[in-house]
């Protein structure tokens, strides 16, 4: 009885609080009409997501951890925190919920007010705009799609429930409190898209709908879909829209028809076949000498993570198969070694990608992103919520998982494997792609574990918290990991000496910048890491030694669960990259442009792409990196040193103009102390600075995370992930990307942990 009374007198004070909140804001700072109904939506919302979850509750009337009332009410008429952030004197955001202001239009709304005490969050200081290092290549808009507007593709969203009735409702069924606030979360009808494609060969436009009606879960976590991280344009970056890019698609007939789709343009440009056959690939090995394989890997987990190019059903493309609009194949010379053929044509098989539904006919044709663009470990959970629902465990808040011969995996049917050589596992993660090569699964299998390792401590501090809010402050926590990994450690590793020269600083969340992913980036330059697979892959002891016999070709490792399942484990694997020195990505091995997936061949299939994409030459991306636009192959020679190489290309491509971008790219020297030539690095520095700057969610903003909880996540390394969650793992480079040697590896408790007690509710 004690403690019931005590629960409703902690309502009671948080209705009355939320209401007075309501009020105190609307009259004290005149906060516009859409700004009132925000509010309600919060208060209403949370009064019904959280009876019932006492821990909830004391954070919101104790810790302040949602809206932090006590800091908008506690000087009465003068609800200002003052001096919350500052640049300068005259430079500062006043409050700390500023941005979040911002981020819901009150900066045009309510400008007055706003600007007078939010000048950070509203851009209106100089020393904003003067403290911004990033290049002036990062100004983007919304995506376009050449209908003749610059607006957002517009997607059908499932109308979330009124706050108000939602409410009602949890209050008569606690037990489905926090579940109904994320079933509201998850607004697009991703399914629905998915069927359309099937059916109708392309992803049908919709229309967008309200963050506001559950902006209580908006405010603190991510939707698994990417919706209403931009809380003015609900869209943007979310899965199932299309990606963006940097110059406009060029195509055959300037609608959507590939350049060389007909025999007539075959003259200025090779088959995609032959420009991999005479410059892409070799069996020549180079490696960096400094940097690990698990710099490949981890780049493939998170390209994976922002992008997957929704394809056609490909049922309908024989090999040399050609259906305009749906199938694009290869064309092979009948003197190929590997792929010709006596009785010509010759071909490999080619299914274009999915057009965004009325691109293609009247406009220009438009590709469709199925991930979430921002890096928030999808690739573990999901863009899906069906999909992710499946993933983890309902009573736990951790994510599912199989332990089999005493390894734990991500979850799959046991009773499908019987041994070594009758196993058809299905490892059941968050991208379909997660189980290609066994380093891969190795990657996930670590992050899973981590997921499981923090939600158990989360709970043992918060024995209170719901399931579900445990699994949502994980998920938060991982997303933020995988951040601070790639902008600290991996990708300064890719641009070498012009990482912060490309990148510029982080000055906080900007809603007008794009983060949703540049169609040039994922079919060209990301794929840079094709080039960085190499033909045999070592397996490493606990001592780190090679297991004899237990070296794998790359074709041995591909969709083969079971060399996982019944000869170590993960642990071998990733090992093995640690020893490893990552291979230069400037050629393409022939185990995947000769040997992969049976006929098929990577790197042509990449060169394919970009042209089915409609992407423009190699020299206009030049020109948008701030290069010379070369006119003859000899002004490429500070590009692409090798001279061999350069008569090739203008044997090949005839004219500088009709070089392709990925072939281009890749061919590049290395920047200094980087992996990739000059063009990519700018293609790939353009994405990640957007990824960074549009991205509500970064951990870096200073709303996303409590200041002692965001020098927990700083702390966060490659080394410690694979320390924690490995078995047998005493050691480990003190740079997880750092090939490892036995006189330069430090003890796993050396490196700095995570105090997850920042996340304690008591």
């Amino acid at each position: 009885m004690g403690r019931t009374s005590t629960l409703v007198t902690k309502l009671l004070l948080l209705l009355l609080t939320s209401l007075t909140f309501s009020v105190e804001i609307l009259r004290n700072i005149g906060m516009s009409k859409m700004h009132d109904f925000h509010i309600q939506a919060i208060t209403f919302c949370l009064l019904g997501s959280f009876i019932g979850d006492e821990s909830i509750l004391d954070n919101l009337l104790g810790d302040i951890e949602f809206l932090k009332f006590t800091g908008l009410l506690s000087h009465g008429a003068d609800p200002i925190t003052k001096n919350f952030r500052c640049i300068s004197a005259n430079c500062c955001d006043q409050h700390e919920w500023c941005g979040f202001w911002a981020g819901i239009g009150e900066c045009e709304t309510n400008e007055k007010w706003m600007i007078g005490n939010c000048q950070i969050s509203c851009k209106k200081c100089d020393d904003v705009n003067s403290t911004t290092a990033a290049p002036v290549t990062e100004s983007v808009g919304v995506p376009t799609s050449d209908k003749g507007n610059s607006t957002l593709p517009r997607l059908k969203l499932r109308r979330g429930n009124d706050p108000l009735f939602c409410a009602d409702m949890l209050r008569l069924n606690g037990s489905e409190r926090f579940q109904e606030m994320v079933r509201n979360e998850a607004i697009v009808v991703f399914e629905d898209m998915m069927m359309n494609n099937q059916m109708m060969g392309c992803f049908r436009e919709q229309e967008s709908g309200d963050c506001s009606r559950n902006l209580c879960f908006h405010a603190m976590y991510r939707t698994l879909d990417g919706t209403c991280n931009n809380l003015r344009s609900p869209l943007v970056g979310a899965a199932g829209t299309a990606f963006n890019r940097i110059l406009p698609a060029v195509y055959e007939d300037g609608i959507g028809t590939p350049i060389c789709k007909y025999t007539i343009r075959l003259g200025s440009r090779p088959s995609a076949r032959e420009a991999t056959r005479f410059l892409l690939s070799s069996p020549q090995l180079v490696t960096s000498g400094k940097w690990n394989m698990l710099l490949m890997q981890f780049g493939q987990f998170i390209v994976h993570d922002i992008s997957k190019t929704s394809l056609l059903p490909a049922d309908r493309c024989g090999s040399c198969t050609d259906i305009p609009g749906r199938c694009f194949p290869i064309k092979v010379e009948t003197v190929d070694p590997r792929f010709g053929c006596v009785r010509p044509p010759c071909c490999l098989f080619f299914t274009r990608s999915s057009p965004l539904c009325g691109t293609g006919a009247q406009s220009k044709r438009e590709q469709v992103n199925e991930n979430t663009a921002f890096l928030d470990g999808s690739a573990i959970y999901s863009s899906s919520l069906p999909d992710s629902l499946r993933l983890k465990d309902s009573k736990t808040g951790m994510m599912r998982i199989t332990f089999f011969n005493n390894h734990v995996m991500p979850p799959f049917n046991p009773h499908t494997c019987f041994g070594p050589n009758n196993c058809n596992a299905n490892l059941d993660v968050g991208d379909n792609r997660g189980t290609l090569f066994l380093s891969l699964v190795g990657v996930h299998a670590v992050f899973l574990r981590e997921h499981n390792r923090i939600a158990q401590q989360l709970l043992k501090l918060n024995p209170t918290w719901s399931v579900e809010r445990v699994f949502q402050e994980t998920r938060k926590i991982i997303g933020a990991m995988i951040q601070a990994i790639t902008y600290k450690e991996w990708l300064p590793k890719i641009l070498g000496i012009r990482y912060n020269s490309l990148m510029g600083n982080y000055t906080g969340y900007n809603p007008n910048v794009n983060p949703s992913i540049i169609n040039e980036f994922t079919t060209a330059a990301m794929r840079f890491g094709h080039g960085m697979i190499t033909e045999f892959y070592e397996r490493v002891d606990e001592h780190g030694k090679s297991i004899p016999h237990a070296k794998l070709r790359f074709d041995q490792g591909v969709l083969k669960p079971a060399k996982l399942l019944f000869e170590g484990g993960i642990e071998p694997v990733i090992r093995g990259l640690l020893m490893m020195e990552v291979k230069k990505p400037q050629r393409v091995t022939s185990s995947v442009t000769e040997n992969m997936f049976g006929s098929t061949d990577l790197a042509s299939t990449n060169v394919q792409r970009g042209r089915d994409h409609g992407l423009g030459s190699y020299n206009d991306y030049r020109e948008f990196c701030g290069l010379k636009k070369a006119l003859t192959f000899d002004e490429l020679s500070s590009e692409i040193l090798d001279p061999n190489l350069r008569n090739n290309l203008q044997q090949s491509y005839k004219h500088t103009d009709h070089i392709d971008l990925y072939v281009g790219g890749l061919i590049e020297e290395p920047v200094v102390d980087g992996l990739v030539g000059p063009t990519f690095a700018c293609l790939i520095a353009e994405q990640f600075r957007r990824l960074r700057d549009g991205d509500r969610f970064f951990y870096q903003n200073p709303e996303i995370f409590k200041p002692d909880q965001l020098a927990e996540i700083e702390k966060v390394s490659m080394s410690k992930l694979l320390c924690e969650n490995l078995k047998g793992f005493s050691r480990a480079p003190k740079d997880g990307f750092a090939v490892m040697k036995d006189a330069e590896a430090v003890a796993c408790s050396s490196l700095p942990s995570v105090d997850l007690s920042k996340w304690s509710s008591a």
